[in-house]
């Protein structure tokens, strides 16, 4: 409410009827307007749902959805498409924040071929971006996030990444950085925000020149520190003091420095921040389009809220 100006709202009704007319109002203006959604999604790889709001894990109502693939073009014309094909190797992905919460980190996963129920963490302990202030309405003031992850040498005809997004401030005084945190999944962090991408395949390499890729539904997940050994273990807490995050799923309010210029961890070597796999190199700038702009049902839906918050 804070980004909106509202006019003030009535300070009194001279009958119960004018009260009744009002929530009455009230619930039409508000069923027939959108539902309010926060707080993180999939803004390249193109995610199953638009919704930042999934609080039902991995993937909300679109759990074991594989049914419609991320496609690309495969003619100048645009006329034919095909699924889009992923090289294991480094490869940029964005996320983006609508609702802000301060210290709540990030995790993003592999899932099995065609099946949400197992999935492989590729990067945990991402920190949270305090720097700002997104509007849910709008699309185009989402908190964008580029990191650079890595996807394993396996081979996968429908694979998905997973973002999970604990919501550490709600925790209060566990989230602290000498607190005991919250875990996830499954565990103490009541609440957790997802969002999964539609699938895509990947193309590893089985020869043994190439690493010998296996199918990702005989992939032993490693742990994945062992896989990024140089990611940070420690980010700034409450107050500005070091938290340890060197525990995989257990969480605290967590938070670093991300650039204004192409949205990277500042903090993190640069093997996290570069521009690499080709597909999501232009993603930060097309995002908000891609979602759509600005609704201005929103002011009306917002107003209405802010009324029926005054009112009662």
């Amino acid at each position: 409410l804070c980004h909106k100006s509202f006019p003030q709202p009535p300070t009194s009704r001279s009958t119960a009827q004018t009260n009744m007319r009002n929530h009455a109002g009230l619930l039409l203006v508000s069923t027939a307007l959108p539902t309010a959604s926060a707080h993180s999604r999939w803004s390249c790889p193109e995610p199953r749902s638009p919704s930042t709001g999934i609080k039902r894990g991995p993937c909300g109502n679109d759990y074991n959805n594989f049914d419609s693939p991320l496609l690309q073009s495969t003619t100048d014309d645009g006329g034919d498409e095909s699924i889009v094909e992923i090289t294991p190797g480094p490869l940029r992905v964005v996320f983006e924040e609508s609702l802000h919460h301060t210290g709540a980190p990030f995790r993003i996963s592999l899932s099995n071929d065609g099946n949400d129920d197992e999935s492989c963490v590729l990067l945990d302990h991402i920190p949270h971006n305090d720097c700002c202030s997104p509007f849910i309405p709008d699309p185009t003031t989402y908190t964008p996030y580029a990191i650079t992850i890595n996807i394993p040498n396996v081979i996968c005809e429908r694979c998905s990444l997973h973002l999970s997004n604990p919501m550490t401030d709600k925790i209060r005084g566990d989230g602290a950085p000498t607190a005991i945190g919250c875990t996830d999944p499954d565990g103490t962090c009541f609440s957790v925000y997802h969002s999964c991408t539609k699938p895509f395949r990947i193309v590893g390499d089985a020869s043994e020149s190439g690493g010998g890729a296996v199918p990702r539904s005989e992939y032993q997940c490693p742990n994945y520190q062992d896989v990024n050994e140089n990611w940070p273990k420690v980010w700034t807490g409450d107050n500005g003091a070091d938290v340890d995050a060197s525990t995989p799923g257990v969480y605290r309010r967590e938070s670093s420095v991300w650039s204004t210029d192409d949205y990277t961890l500042t903090t993190a070597p640069v093997s996290y921040r570069e521009d690499t796999g080709g597909l999501c190199s232009v993603a930060i700038a097309s995002s908000s389009a891609q979602f759509g702009g600005y609704n201005p049902q929103w002011t009306a839906y917002l107003v209405s809220l802010f009324f029926y918050m005054a009112i009662n």
